[in-house]
């Protein structure tokens, strides 16, 4: 995977969008979509001015792994609870496979769990969705890590951008309304975990 530190570097330098605009002669629009990391092809000459304007060589504006992921969410069965005749939300169970590919060949397989959960009206148009998504097990959590672990915080930002992207897209396929999924991505510990501590802190109150 690859991508660039444009929104890293701006925000070192406390740097606007604009300003760097009227520096280099590349568009706003270029600019915002490359700080986000949502554009897909980058110009030999926008990296040449970039780089000349930050005073920087192109390894620094670029972060590069050596494997690619792509993702699967399976929004799944509902979940029996009793509750729901009492207006208790309705909630499925959720899972979100990582998959991980080396030259095109996939090499390793990772599973989030949990669960989807009606949260009411986002506007007149649309629906709100909350999704909690964790690492299924210890194992999947450390098999995760050791992929995270060679990304930086700003690169793992952007994995998380990625499966928002992925479940919002899954969510609205065969939906009539419009959803808008209030999402919940932890790496840093299980299902399990995730749920024992809400539990606990609960029974605290």
């Amino acid at each position: 995977m690859l991508r660039n530190n444009l929104s890293v570097l701006l925000t070192e330098r406390q740097l606007r969008i604009s300003k760097v605009s009227n520096d280099t002669g590349i568009s706003r629009t270029t600019l915002t979509s490359l700080s986000s990391n949502s554009s897909k092809m980058v110009q030999m000459e926008t990296v040449n001015k970039l780089c000349q304007a930050l005073d920087i060589v192109p390894t620094d504006f670029f972060e590069y792994v050596p494997f690619d992921f792509d993702y699967t969410f399976i929004e799944g069965d509902l979940i029996p609870d009793s509750d729901y005749a009492n207006g208790k939300p309705e909630t499925h169970e959720a899972s979100l496979f990582i998959n991980v590919s080396e030259n095109n060949n996939r090499i390793d397989s990772i599973e989030l769990q949990g669960y989807t959960e009606f949260l009411g009206h986002y506007d007149e148009d649309s629906i709100l969705i909350g999704t909690s998504l964790l690492p299924s097990d210890a194992g999947q959590l450390k098999k995760l890590n050791t992929y995270l672990n060679k990304m930086s915080v700003s690169f793992v930002s952007d994995i998380k951008k990625d499966i928002e992207g992925v479940v919002e897209s899954a969510l609205n396929k065969d939906s009539k309304i419009k959803v808008e999924p209030d999402l919940l991505i932890d790496f840093d510990e299980t299902k399990e975990q995730y749920f024992t501590k809400i539990k606990n802190r609960n029974s605290n109150h």
